[in-house]
């Protein structure tokens, strides 16, 4: 009788000290929390935004101030009749930005520790949980460095240099017409002169080079004077985008060669379209449904996601423009984990567990 007395009181020491080991909280989801509820703190998984750039030519047609003239003198070129801007979508670029998900905000209501126990939430100032767990002063995660984009080089410009002053003063524009198609043809003749080698500094490639170049930016200053100018410059267009598992394919623009590319569904031209397709990475695991977990209150445990990998393919009126796999938050598997004399640190880009310790 002795012996199991004995028994029954070292299992309830054991009872008693393992309860002491580990401090009391309870995660439930934040839409279930009544309003000006206190004692607790909100902490959020991240979910995976798509940010997408898009590359834009954007040329301004400008209107030669000797235009009336152009039938004239060019009548087999094309002018510009009227000022208005083109545009042409050259490329596109994809990024991930993790940013705090909405339907999985968590709100822990915390009880009072037992046994001096210190329970630790470490959160990024977004909410974004970082790191949860029993023992002393927290120890300082390291957060990923934000990489900031470097403004893009746009090549192949066109020269966006202002029209020739002309300093004719009291001459019609029928004059002044006659003047720069004479200067043209003036032009033409040198040029016709230095590629035929009459001229004796040709010889030397730079220089020829260089010769050619300049005459060949005079004569198109003096011809837009009469058949106008083409001038572009490459801007970039960022549209961001949210997966979502409900809808995979997602019309997020509209591009037109008149207005451009125009955020949403409500412009004008060709739809912009991104697919995203779960390759089924966590299919494998047995994960409660989000409705299920949305029900219920959790003791000592915190949510984690095990993120998907999947296939993101952007169009244009059909046409792909970009395909590539990338890991997508929202698409994977949302689990719990227990916190009972742990430390888990978690992934601030994707919410999953990365490093677990017993302490």
């Amino acid at each position: 009788m002795n012996r199991i007395v004995s028994r029954i009181a070292l299992l309830l020491l054991a009872l008693t000290l393992g309860s002491q080991l580990h401090a009391q909280f309870t995660t439930t989801f934040a839409k279930n929390i009544n309003p000006g509820q206190q004692n607790g703190l909100y902490y959020s998984l991240p979910q995976t935004m798509l940010k997408l750039d898009f590359i834009i030519e954007e040329a301004q047609l400008v209107k030669g101030p000797l235009s009336d003239y152009a039938s004239s003198y060019f009548e087999m070129e094309d002018y510009v009749e009227y000022e208005t801007t083109e545009y042409k979508l050259l490329d596109v670029k994809m990024s991930s930005v993790a940013s705090p998900d909405p339907n999985a905000l968590y709100f822990v209501t915390f009880t009072a520790a037992r046994g001096g126990s210190k329970l630790q939430f470490d959160v990024l100032p977004n909410g974004i949980i970082r790191s949860v767990g029993i023992g002393n002063d927290a120890e300082a995660v390291e957060e990923k460095p934000v990489l900031q984009e470097q403004p893009q080089c746009c090549e192949g410009e066109y020269n966006n240099e202002g029209f020739i002053e002309l300093m004719s003063a009291g001459k019609t524009n029928a004059m002044l017409a006659k003047e720069v198609v004479d200067k043209i043809a003036e032009i033409r003749k040198a040029k016709f002169y230095l590629v035929s080698g009459d001229v004796e500094m040709a010889s030397n490639p730079e220089t020829f080079n260089a010769m050619y170049k300049r005459l060949d930016d005079m004569e198109k200053e003096y011809t837009s004077l009469i058949l106008g100018k083409r001038v572009a410059k490459k801007v970039v267009k960022t549209v961001y985008v949210i997966p979502n598992k409900e809808v995979p394919t997602q019309t997020v623009a509209k591009f037109s060669e008149t207005d451009g590319l125009t955020v949403g569904t409500s412009g004008s031209g060709s739809m912009i379209t991104v697919q995203t397709l779960s390759l089924n990475t966590t299919a494998a695991i047995n994960a409660p449904s989000q409705s299920a977990m949305e029900s219920m209150t959790y003791d000592s445990k915190v949510f984690y996601r095990i993120p998907e990998t999947a296939n993101v393919k952007v169009s244009c009126d059909g046409k792909t423009l970009l395909e590539d796999r990338i890991i997508v938050n929202q698409l994977g598997a949302l689990l719990t984990a227990p916190v009972t004399n742990t430390k888990l640190v978690f992934d601030t880009e994707t919410g999953q567990i990365v490093n677990m310790r017993m302490q």
